[in-house]
């Protein structure tokens, strides 16, 4: 049995308010953490940028260890579920530690042994599933990605053209938001920005594209942090995450996007802010030597859900299109390593946005991928197969002879 009380001797004690981030995913980290009293969630964002809970931990649990061990970046988000106190171990005391309770280190071998199963069991199912279908090609679907829309609708967006950008964002927001001081990875400013209370947050319902819908509230226009001195601009969970070459090109660029782009938002917010937050982040992910499609595709994504809100079909369209072209060149070309709930997910995020482009073959083919029978995650396979059903009765009211 780990004695937490010696451990608390040892280490270094710290303390989280409830919402508290501990730490992001893709944070540098050389310290883990025991958990002594309140709960923290952990958390890692989805193929499609949504925010996936993959743990809940009580007191006794410990958290943060590859880090510290193999000095990696994090490979999940970890925040404070109730107010939390935790110890932290770092390399000076990690040993010290080890030698007093060795049940600890049995403890975190346990943990690693229980992850690299995991990881063959996943593995052995993508290796399956690629057994069972044959080879395709990106030509195979996604060549025909934006055959009907109007050569004049492939144009980007932009935020004048929507009529609603003066629409304002909830009174009721402040309830779901508190005031955090951050540091900026570019230039070190010091800045405040807005952070969601998620213990406050209550789910109504996940649509079809996996949008989340939560009661009295939108989290989509509170997402994107903007450094007001640097002008540098990112969804908050990747907010930290830059190269010294991302960082060099929002340095020698800042001074021509401050022209182009707002950089604080008026409180209530308007829809144009937070659309020309949206199209910040795009700016800058697009003039990389080596664009992300992936990061570049959810932004999109996000954007045709905010057209959507505001009636605006046309942008709505048109973003859908762009999340469609993005999404396709992550699926086939950025050379990832999915595992089986990420490749279900995408699939079905490029069924919906070929559905609601009108594309119903295409839409089909990537429903019925993402329809994993053997260790698939059941939800995303109801969907898929509801979806399959409405395709059928479409084609079948298309053929039915009217009387």
């Amino acid at each position: 049995m780990v004695d937490v009380h010696k451990l608390a001797q040892i280490g270094i004690a710290k303390r989280y308010q409830t919402d508290e981030v501990i730490f992001d995913e893709g944070d540098a980290g050389e310290e883990m953490f025991i958990l002594l009293t309140g709960r923290v969630g952990v958390y890692r964002h989805s193929v499609d940028g949504h925010e996936v809970q993959l743990a809940e931990l009580t007191p006794g649990s410990f958290f943060g260890e590859m880090s510290l061990l193999e000095k990696q970046p994090r490979n999940a988000t970890v925040k404070a579920l109730d107010e939390t106190i935790v110890v932290t171990l770092n390399q000076n005391n990690f040993e010290e530690v080890i030698a007093q309770q060795p049940q600890l280190a049995f403890r975190i071998m346990q943990g690693m042994s229980h992850r690299i199963r995991l990881q063959n069991e996943q593995l052995a199912t993508l290796m399956q599933k690629d057994s069972e279908e044959p080879p395709e090609t990106e030509n195979d679907v996604c060549v025909s990605a934006d055959k009907d829309l109007p050569m004049e609708s492939k144009q980007s967006p932009v935020v004048e053209k929507s009529e609603n950008t003066e629409m304002l964002s909830s009174e009721k927001d402040d309830y779901y938001l508190f005031d955090k001081e951050i540091t900026c990875p570019v230039c070190n400013n010091t800045f405040s920005v807005k952070m969601v209370r998620s213990s406050r947050l209550r789910l109504n319902a996940v649509e079809s594209d996996l949008r989340q819908r939560f009661a009295n509230f939108e989290p989509l226009w509170y997402m994107v942090w903007i450094c007001p001195n640097c002008s540098f601009a990112n969804f908050n969970y990747e907010f930290k995450q830059l190269s010294d070459e991302q960082k060099k090109f929002v340095l020698s660029n800042s001074k021509d996007r401050k022209q182009k782009y707002t950089t604080s938002f008026s409180h209530p917010r308007k829809l144009g802010e937070v659309l020309n937050a949206y199209f910040l982040v795009l700016d800058q992910l697009m003039a990389q030597t080596q664009p992300d499609s992936g990061r570049i595709a959810k932004v999109w994504l996000r954007l045709s859900w905010l057209y959507q809100d505001a009636d605006d079909n046309e942008n709505y369209l048109i973003a859908s299109q762009n999340a469609l072209e993005f999404f396709c060149k992550m699926y086939y070309q950025d050379g990832k390593t999915r595992n089986p709930d990420e490749e279900q997910r995408l699939a079905l995020v490029l069924g919906e946005l070929y559905f609601r482009l009108q594309q119903y073959k295409e839409a089909g083919e990537f429903f019925r991928r993402a329809i994993v029978h053997r260790g698939g995650n059941a939800t995303i396979n109801r969907q898929a197969e509801d979806r399959i059903q409405e395709l059928k009765d479409i084609i079948q009211a298309v053929h039915t002879p009217t009387k």
